[in-house]
């Protein structure tokens, strides 16, 4: 079985996926200063939790505030945070998970700016979307706490799932 001729390794390809790499390498470098991941990751941040702020107003779970400024809490820090007013058993996996829509995102930015723009040799404007990407790969991550906020709803998605393909199958 033969990959389309996209999915050939080729220069770009390569370059731009060992671009991502390094990227991603020095974002995960900052993990133990939250000031400088936060700084660095920026982009991502605001990404990831627009996304959770759309979805959110989508599915009417009602987004109350909005903020990508790193803030302590307790022993933690939170790089940023939406609030909701009406988070439900139906609406809060979608919201939370949210993020996971930056894979594609990510995959876009790759496929429709990284690899053009170094086909057409703008390497400068290549390593900022390479950059850009990354931080997209690097902020897709549902936070715990987004993990907590949506566990029980997805927990209920995947059983009315189990439960249709076993009535289906």
């Amino acid at each position: 079985m033969r990959l389309p001729n996209k999915f050939h390794l080729t220069t770009e390809t390569l370059a731009s996926a060992v671009l991502i790499l390094t990227w991603l390498a020095v974002m995960r470098s900052t993990r133990y200063s939250k000031w400088q991941l936060a700084m660095i990751s920026l982009p991502g941040t605001f990404l990831h939790e627009a996304l959770h702020g759309m979805v959110g107003l989508l599915l009417f779970a009602k987004p109350r505030s909005f903020s990508i400024f790193p803030k302590r809490q307790g022993d933690s820090w939170v790089l940023g945070s939406v609030g909701f007013a009406n988070l439900n058993i139906w609406n809060a996996a979608p919201v939370a998970f949210a993020p996971l829509l930056m894979l594609g995102i990510g995959w876009l930015l790759y496929d429709r700016w990284m690899l053009p723009t170094f086909l057409v040799a703008n390497y400068w404007l290549w390593v900022a979307s390479g950059y850009v990407t990354a931080c997209a790969f690097f902020s897709c991550i549902p936070s715990t706490t987004d993990i907590k906020a949506g566990a029980m709803s997805g927990l209920m998605y995947g059983c009315i799932g189990f439960g249709l393909w076993q009535y289906f199958h």
